[in-house]
Parts: structure tokens; sequence; C-alpha cells
């Protein structure tokens, strides 16, 4: 998300949620959008939309209902302030007709056990940030997002930091992607449910687009598998250790080499096969160094 979140958000009047419908095109020589609906409508069901170390159950709540009114249902916490922030008043009064994705929200004690099953996570920070992958257009992200699930398999997580001080680089390390979203000059400050609004839109534009003129359901027998999160993290362990066992890894100076293995790594879009080959050659270093 954008700098400087701010901590509370205005209650809005507790009417449904906007209508998200979407209607057939008439006439002989209109297709209906119906089919394009239906595959953008699994795409969308395998994004996640994850919070890390959010305060405020109204934030909460109102991320729910910004997500169902796109189509989106996976809400991820990582560490919230309030254990039970998805049954606070607050945040079922924000959700507003959302009630069954707070309900099914999931929690988790780290960023990376709520990356688990993903092949792509998208960071949403407008920092610059040492080592981090560069920015790109939410429109881009999102557009990204959608040919990734059409290709394979898995999710896609979307992963916005706390209401005051976002993502730390770590969280942003573990990323494949960074996203910003382009704001005024004079006054760049996004609520935390206001930017999950954003991206849960352009998901959905995308999804619908990028399924609109597509076959549905292609034959994708020979295509590659990309590599998850938790490839990818074992990946860089095991390539530490190698490191290490050589000599080439100081771990009393470390310096910058695993963030700019990570940078790598993110960069280069692993897929599964390239991942067990990679750690083939770490298995290799530790086999030459006799460990």
């Amino acid at each position: 998300m954008t700098s400087k979140a701010r901590d509370s958000i205005r209650p809005s009047a507790p009417d449904g949620p906007a209508d998200g419908a979407i209607a057939a095109s008439h006439g002989p020589d209109s297709p209906t959008l119906f089919p394009a609906a239906a595959v953008a409508t699994r795409r969308l069901d395998r994004i996640r939309i994850v919070l890390v170390e959010p305060s405020h159950p109204g934030n909460v709540g109102a991320a729910a209902r910004a997500m169902k009114v796109m189509g989106l249902s996976r809400l991820a916490l990582v560490a919230p302030r309030f254990a039970d922030v998805t049954t606070r008043p607050d945040a079922i009064a924000f959700a507003s007709g959302a009630g069954d994705l707070l309900a099914n929200a999931t929690s988790h004690g780290t960023l990376a056990a709520a990356l688990e099953g993903t092949t792509h996570a998208i960071a949403m920070s407008a920092r610059d940030r040492e080592y981090a992958p560069p920015p790109t257009t939410l429109r881009t992200a999102a557009v990204a997002a959608s040919r990734a699930l059409a290709d394979a398999d898995g999710a896609v997580a979307f992963v916005f930091g706390s209401e005051r001080y976002g993502l730390s680089n770590d969280d942003v390390l573990r990323c494949q992607a960074r996203c910003r979203i382009e704001t005024s000059d004079d006054y760049g400050s996004l609520n935390l449910a206001q930017a999950v609004q954003l991206v849960a839109y352009e998901c959905r534009q995308a999804a619908l687009t990028t399924t609109a003129d597509a076959p549905i359901d292609p034959v994708a027998a020979d295509r590659p598998i990309p590599a998850t999160h938790e490839e990818r993290e074992a990946l860089i362990d095991h390539f530490e250790q190698g490191l290490l066992a050589i000599g080439y890894l100081d771990p009393g100076a470390p310096k910058k080499l695993m963030p700019r293995l990570r940078r790598l790594f993110a960069r280069a879009g692993l897929e599964h096969d390239e991942v067990q080959w990679l750690r083939g050659i770490a298995k290799a270093m530790l086999r030459a160094s006799g460990r």
C-alpha cells in the first residue's frame, strides 16, 4: 500500500455490497460474457489478500467488504493486533454483508506461513527498498496476476503492511514483485481498506479482460509448473547452507549476499524443475565441502 495509511476510517452507511453482476450482451452478433465471467471467477477465487499486522478491526472488516464487492474471497491475516479481530463489533459492522469473508479468514504467525501455496506474491509498497523488486503499476500487476493464474495452479497474493509502518524490508523481499498505487503528489495517503478496494477492482477487471478473448479451459499439459513459495524458500535456505559450507558466505559479515540472491531468484520467475536442479547445485556444494 502507499505510505502513511490512516489509523481509522469513517464508517459508511450499512447498505449492501455494490452490484458486481456481469450482464450478458444481447443481440445476434454479441457473444455472452458469462463463460468468460466463469473463468474470471475461478481466477479471483485464487487471489489472496494478505494483511500484515493490521491494527484496527474496522479496517479488516472494510477490507473484507471491498474484496467481496469485487468477487475476491481469500483473506489472510498475519499477526493481527487483536487475536479475535474478525469477531470484534467494529470488524463486523464495517464488513457490512461480508461477514462470511471474516469468518473464513485465516490467521498466521508469519508472512511465510500466509504465503504457503502461492506461486507469486506482490508487495504493496510505495517506498523504495534496497534490493527490492522494482515497482510496477497496479494495473500491470493485476494483469500479470491474472495471467499467472491462467497458466498454472496455485494462488497469487497481494501483501499489505500495517496501517502505521507498512511492510518491513524482509516482508518485501519475500515477494516476487512490488507494486505502488499512483496517487497525487500533494497527498498520497490511502487508508488500508481503500488500497484493498483498488487492488480488488483492478484484479477483477484484469480477470475479465484477459479471459474474454481466451479459450475456455485451454489445454496446457506441457506448460511449465511455477515454483511455489515453499519451494523458493527451501532453495534459498539450501543455497545459504552450501555457500557457508564452501566459505563463500561469511556468517560473521554476510553483507547483502542473501538479499541479492533473493532478488535474483524473484526476477527469474523460477519453475519447479529449475528449483530442483539449483538445489542439486547446493547439495553438490555441501558434498564437496565434506558436509
